[in-house]
C-alpha cells in the first residue's frame, strides 16, 4: 500500500483572512483593546518558540505580551478564530475519500499537534485520514527529515507521497526519498495521477 501525505495549513485548509486581523480581534475580544505594541510582540515570542518546538508556543507568547490578560483565553479565542477563518478546497472531503479506498491517507504539519487536530475536526477531515503527524512531535520542521522519518513510522507504506503548497514540503519529501506533489491551490481531483512515484 502506498501513503500519500498531505500539508495542512495552506493544503488541506487556507485561511480566507489575514492572520493579523484574527490575532487583532482576539485582543479586543479578550482584552477590550488592542496596540500595534503587542501584535508585534506576540508576532516576535511566537515564532522564537516555534522555531525552538518550545511547548504551547501560543499562550507562552500571549503570556509575553505586556499589558495584555488572561493568555489563556487569548489562546482558545485565537484557535477558535484561525479554524473559523480556514476552508477545505471545493470538494476535499469527496476527494479524501476516494483517495482513502486506495491510498493510505495522513497529515504531516508543521504546527502544535493539538491545535492543528482541532482545525481539522471544525472542518471533519480528521476522519478520512489514518494519522496525523507534527512536526512539533518530531522536534524539528519541515524541510529537516525528521518529520517525514517519523511519518513513516507512524504511517508504514511501500512508498510514501508528500502533498503540500510550500518549498519546504517538497524539498523535505525530496530529501527524505519520498514522491513530493507541489499544490496549486485548486482541489485533489487530479490525485494520485499527478503524482510522480518514480524519482
Amino acid at each position: 500500500m502506498r501513503a500519500i501525505l498531505f500539508d495542512l495549513d495552506g493544503t488541506l485548509l487556507r485561511l480566507t483572512r489575514e492572520y493579523h486581523d484574527l490575532l487583532a480581534e482576539t485582543f479586543e475580544t479578550v482584552c477590550g483593546t488592542v496596540d500595534d505594541g503587542w501584535l508585534e510582540a506576540y508576532d516576535e515570542a511566537f515564532y522564537d518558540l516555534f522555531a525552538a518546538c518550545e511547548p504551547d508556543p501560543v499562550r507562552r507568547a500571549f503570556d509575553r505580551v505586556e499589558g495584555a490578560s488572561d493568555p489563556d483565553a487569548l489562546a482558545a479565542t485565537l484557535r477558535e478564530r484561525e479554524a473559523e477563518a480556514c476552508e477545505p478546497p471545493a470538494g476535499a472531503a469527496a476527494d479524501l475519500e476516494r483517495l482513502a479506498a486506495s491510498y493510505d491517507l495522513g497529515v504531516l504539519t508543521n504546527g502544535v499537534p493539538g491545535w492543528q487536530r482541532y482545525k481539522l475536526r471544525a472542518h471533519d477531515l480528521e476522519r478520512y485520514v489514518d494519522v496525523v503527524v507534527s512536526s512539533y512531535e518530531a522536534g524539528a520542521h519541515k524541510p529537516n527529515v525528521a518529520p517525514y522519518r517519523l511519518a513513516e513510522r507512524r504511517l508504514p507504506a511501500d512508498a510514501h507521497a508528500m502533498v503540500g503548497d510550500a518549498d519546504a514540503d517538497v524539498r523535505g519529501a525530496q530529501k527524505a526519498g519520498w514522491a513530493a506533489h507541489r499544490y496549486d491551490g485548486g482541489g485533489f481531483g487530479d490525485l494520485p495521477d499527478a503524482i510522480r512515484w518514480e524519482r
